[in-house]
């Protein structure tokens, strides 16, 4: 007996150093709005993994980085163009640039589409050609930026920041850091002049960075693994942990605001990959969920 509780006692106090895999006391918790299988679209979309909002359109723009792998269920669509409420009105195809269109940031000041690919480490710029649609052949792409030239090799969630200063900003998922690129003088992306700044997750109990989003000054970084969204400042510093357990979430991949089909002027938009096809190769489980968040007294 003495055994069991000495041993008990040194599980305890191991756990208590680690870092939380969840909120212990969250001040905030996240409730679902709505929920859209993005698996049952006509042009099947297993493991939505960027997303985006423009709100010229009204749309959101979903990649799936996965859906190649799965024969059953490809149909040369990586690219979705869906309402808020989730019904689908348009699909497209990036081929030409990426088979790993990881996620997605939309440049509404000059209506281009930002994509990552987490194998080629890059960040591309897309713009539309004379057909006025992305994912088609006739897109002008180019590549704004090597990622590994900072330090990231698994560049998986992508935001952009416009203004006066604008910025792109990237989420690591294995060494769960989040980079912030400015330009330098020569105004360009890609340059050895870039300002980069990064901070990480890992001190906030996150084990991967999926993604990431910015609302004003705060930025929000989902994880695949963890049940809880985490809200920093600009700076890394920590502001809250929005609790999302309980909601039945499996793999949380891409995260955006825009309004809500409620009425809400700001709605957290959240894509699910669900099971991986390498676990399942017949997996089809995407989901788009809408959240609001409701503070705890």
């Amino acid at each position: 007996m003495k055994k069991f509780l000495r041993c008990a006692l040194f599980l305890s106090v191991v756990c208590s150093l680690l870092p939380s895999a969840q909120p212990a006391a969250a001040a905030t918790k996240a409730s679902v709005v709505r929920v859209t299988l993005t698996s049952s679209w006509p042009t099947h979309s297993p493991d939505p993994m960027g997303l985006t909002y423009n709100p010229k359109t009204k749309k959101l723009l979903i990649s799936d980085s996965e859906v190649d792998e799965i024969p059953s269920l490809w149909k040369g669509k990586n690219l979705f163009v869906a309402k808020r409420g989730g019904r689908l009105l348009a699909t497209g195809t990036f081929k030409k640039f990426t088979h790993e269109p990881e996620d997605l940031a939309w440049d509404g000041k000059d209506q281009a589409l930002f994509v990552t690919d987490d194998d080629l480490d890059r960040v591309f710029r897309v713009g539309r050609g004379k057909d006025k649609r992305l994912g088609t052949r006739d897109d002008v792409v180019i590549t704004v930026l090597h990622t590994h030239r900072f330090g990231s090799f698994d560049p998986e969630g992508l935001a952009w920041r416009g203004g006066r200063k604008p910025m792109l900003i990237v989420s690591d998922s294995t060494n769960r850091r989040v980079y912030k690129i400015q330009r330098g003088r020569d105004r360009r992306f890609g340059t050895r002049d870039d300002i980069v700044k990064s901070f990480g997750t890992h001190k906030y109990g996150f084990t991967t960075a999926e993604d990431v989003a910015v609302r004003g000054k705060h930025l929000f970084i989902v994880s695949s693994r963890q049940t809880f969204i985490l809200e920093t400042t600009l700076k890394g510093g920590l502001v809250k942990k929005i609790d999302i357990s309980g909601l039945g979430i499996k793999s949380a991949s891409g995260i955006t605001f825009a309004p809500g089909t409620d009425g809400g002027r700001s709605r957290l938009y959240l894509t699910a990959s669900g099971v991986d096809n390498n676990v399942n190769p017949n997996e089809n489980d995407g989901r788009l969920y809408e959240l609001k968040f409701v503070d705890i007294p």
